[in-house]
């Protein structure tokens, strides 16, 4: 095969399988044995939806956030109605893939008619109704079986037996039961396929249910949803930092489609995702001392910082809701119940731990004179000597009162100054551009918030971002990933190799065997699942050559058996 027409193989093939209104609390206790066998062998996430205003727990916003990998604050689906989505600004995943791959089979089979007829859109090659849950199963593995490279499947009973008598009903025992059947024939559909396929599986959830039945609401059991994945690049075990909106990226980067910048994506490729700081105190986090509403046994807040990063909250009065006392760190388990509905469920960008401070909880016990007021200071980011830097984090600014949000920088312990001063609610991923003085080595970041019994701030995935300094003369490092799911082989000689990339001025480009993808100036990146036909990789004797974009290059060579 000609190496052009190599560089475009795809990689593997895809399958994603939605079962409406499953709660995740209630999936241990079901008699599910086929779910349960993939989850233990696939990666494990859960998490929580958004709640009102940015929209309901109900399945228009769910399956749209699934399938376009953005919040409804962006796909603009808050309803069922779908009455003025933007899908043209956000299409689904399967739309992007016929964009981007044309040759592949793209197929939706769905239960539930908008499904097929408006989330996913008409560039996809297939959108069957099933009509039932038996139906839309027979159809999937039809699907399957015909060959179709990236398939949708989506059950809709377990939905209705919710709504019918709520989780606590025999009967939503009894549809998730049904429902794993019906996985059990999909999944025994893929396995069928030749073994010279390599398939990606998620399967996930658009909403939860109440113990009564219903859904739409902020309360815990409606907003927990989850994402269980195996596949290429995609490592076994539970993690804390996956959500919803990471499918559609990770189905484009299993098929070899790197996400764009300007489709200003909410979600990430999982192989891509990593922990922050600030996940790093998972083990530090406590149960309840002032707060009484979220479970006594729920360990979900701390004041300890991780390395490197202080709160200064010298100008905090004495007293008040301990947990809130100056910037905390939480997770959403513990933070958004501490009181529904006012907001807090919209921090869905936010992963993981992450920074709040809460001047209205806060405010709740009695406190010495005076306002909110205290700064999360960031350790000090080297700098490159490049003259522009970029500050990126994902955060949520809600006003509610007398409040202000400020985010400094200071250069070598110098005098902070103003990046930016937020004066509207705020709730994105942040890119702050900057000048960086001639001769400066590092970069140090303060947050200062202040509010009288106003609302709140939260801020997360803090990262500096820099270009290569000028006169660059350090190569780029290419190291082989370890573990069975990347690579297979050793000593040079491999079934399959990846690498993982890095040079501290940004890598530029890979190319193998004279094939070259653009990695759009990362200081980290990934070649991943190499072995013959994939990204201009051959049998035999192979040479990769990774430039940083100050044109330095390091050349790796390796055999693919």
């Amino acid at each position: 095969m000609p190496a052009a027409v190599a560089a475009d193989a795809p990689p593997v093939k895809t399958l994603v399988v939605g079962i409406d209104g499953a709660a995740f609390d209630f999936l241990d206790d079901a008699d599910m044995p086929n779910l349960d066998a993939f989850m233990a062998r696939g990666m494990v996430s859960s998490s929580n939806l958004y709640g009102t205003p940015m929209a309901g727990t109900i399945s228009g916003p769910g399956w749209s956030t699934i399938a376009t990998g953005v919040w409804p604050d962006k796909h603009n689906v808050v309803d069922n109605n779908f009455s003025s989505p933007r899908y043209d600004l956000y299409p689904d995943y399967l739309t992007r893939i016929e964009a981007s791959r044309p040759a592949r089979s793209t197929a939706v089979v769905a239960t539930w008619a908008p499904i097929a007829t408006t989330v996913f859109g008409s560039a996809v090659d297939s959108r069957v109704q099933g009509g039932s849950d038996v139906g839309t199963t027979a159809k999937a593995v039809e699907t399957i079986a015909a060959g179709a490279d990236d398939v949708f499947v989506h059950l809709d009973e377990v939905d209705g037996a919710g709504h019918s008598g709520g989780t606590n009903a025999a009967a939503y025992g009894r549809a998730l039961a049904k429902a794993d059947g019906e996985l059990g024939q999909i999944l025994a559909a893929v396995e069928a396929r030749p073994d010279g396929e390599e398939w990606l599986v998620v399967v996930t959830a658009d909403h939860g249910h109440t113990p009564t039945g219903g859904h739409g609401g902020s309360s815990p059991a409606e907003r927990e949803v989850f994402v269980v994945a195996a596949g290429p690049g995609i490592e076994p075990g539970v993690r804390h930092d996956v959500k919803i909106s990471d499918i559609a990226p990770t189905v484009l980067s299993a098929v070899g489609i790197a996400a764009d910048p300007t489709w200003k994506l909410d979600g990430t490729a999982v192989p891509s995702l990593k922990p922050d700081a600030f996940d790093s105190l998972r083990p530090s986090l406590q149960t309840r001392a002032d707060e009484t509403r979220p479970g006594a046994d729920v360990l979900g807040w701390t004041h300890a910082a991780p390395e490197g990063w202080s709160i200064d909250n010298s100008r905090m009065p004495a007293g008040g809701v301990k947990e809130w006392s100056g910037w905390s760190f939480a997770t959403d388990d513990f933070w958004t119940n501490v009181e529904l509905g006012q907001r807090r469920e919209t921090s869905v960008r936010a992963r993981d731990v992450f920074a709040v401070a809460d001047s209205d909880e806060w405010d709740d016990k009695a406190h010495s004179a005076g306002a909110f007021d205290s700064t999360l200071v960031s350790p000090a980011f080297p700098l490159t000597g490049a003259k522009t830097a970029t500050l990126s984090y994902a955060t949520n600014y809600f006003i509610d009162g007398p409040q202000s949000a400020e985010v400094l920088v200071s250069f070598d312990g110098g005098q902070p100054q103003s990046l930016k001063a937020y004066t509207a609610n705020t709730n994105a991923n942040e890119q702050l551009a900057f000048d960086v003085p001639a001769g400066a080595r590092t970069a140090q970041f303060r947050f200062h918030y202040t509010g009288t019994n106003s609302a709140f701030w939260v801020v997360d995935r803090v990262a500096l971002g820099q270009a290569a300094a000028p006169g660059d003369t350090t190569a780029p490092t290419a190291t082989i990933k370890e573990g069975a799911s990347f690579t297979v082989g050793a000593d040079g000689a491999y079934d399959r190799v990846s690498y993982k990339l890095f040079d501290a001025g940004k890598v530029a480009s890979v190319t193998i065997n004279g094939v070259m993808k653009d990695l759009v100036d990362n200081h980290w990146s990934d070649v991943n699942f190499l072995k013959p036909g994939v990204f201009g990789a051959v049998a035999g004797l192979n040479t990769m050559v990774v430039r940083d974009v100050a044109g330095n290059t390091t050349t790796v060579t390796f055999t693919l058996n």
